[in-house]
């Protein structure tokens, strides 16, 4: 039992942050490079009718289908990467914060000088850009299902999207205020002994 190590959660969870980030910068290169290039795009587009016997079986109207965009136009390359890459550059941008706070916390303090202000950073990030991207996601599914040219134009406004991304931030933030507390309470204690 004494050859075992005892494992070293921030050194485990930094190398598990830097794979998501490198995973995650790869994918979001492979997605932008796969649009451009002119593969299909997916679009969702509203069921607005079908034939006079009604609509397919399995299909109601009002519902949606997703479609594929066989060959894209430049417009709508351009509203499929707005739907992707603003969403993936704020996971890459949170992660690599993350991924710097804990190398940080790992090589030296966790409680040291600027560990807690990174953490209200990367709430920041979160809680104002979660938003920001999630409205731009939606105008963008919006304009590419309108362009699709069949059925009418589709895209749900996901209100749990932003509340999660505002329960991350403020995870953040609240890590951030523990941080700062405990630094304050040791300044505290030194000063007493």
């Amino acid at each position: 039992m004494k050859s075992l190590r005892r494992p070293d959660w921030l050194d485990e969870l930094h190398g598990l942050l830097l794979v998501a980030l490198v995973l995650t910068g790869i994918g979001t290169a492979l997605g932008v490079v796969s649009i451009l290039a002119g593969q299909p795009v997916e679009a969702q587009v509203a069921v607005t009718g079908g034939s006079a016997a009604g609509p397919p079986a399995g299909v109601t109207f009002g519902s949606w289908i997703a479609v594929d965009i066989v060959h894209p136009s430049a417009a709508q390359k351009g509203w499929a990467l707005v739907a992707m890459l603003p969403r993936q550059l704020l996971i890459v941008a949170a992660l690599a914060l993350l991924w710097r706070v804990v190398g940080r916390a790992r090589r030296s303090d966790p409680f040291g000088p600027g560990i807690a202000p990174a953490f209200h950073r990367l709430g920041l990030v979160l809680v104002l850009g979660g938003p920001v991207v999630w409205i731009v996601d939606f105008v963008a599914r919006t304009r590419l299902s309108d362009s699709a040219g069949v059925g009418g134009t589709y895209a749900v406004l996901d209100f749990v999207v932003p509340l999660a991304w505002g329960f991350c931030g403020f995870g953040a933030f609240a890590i951030g205020e523990i941080l700062r507390r405990g630094r304050a309470m040791r300044v505290d204690l030194d000063g007493v002994v």
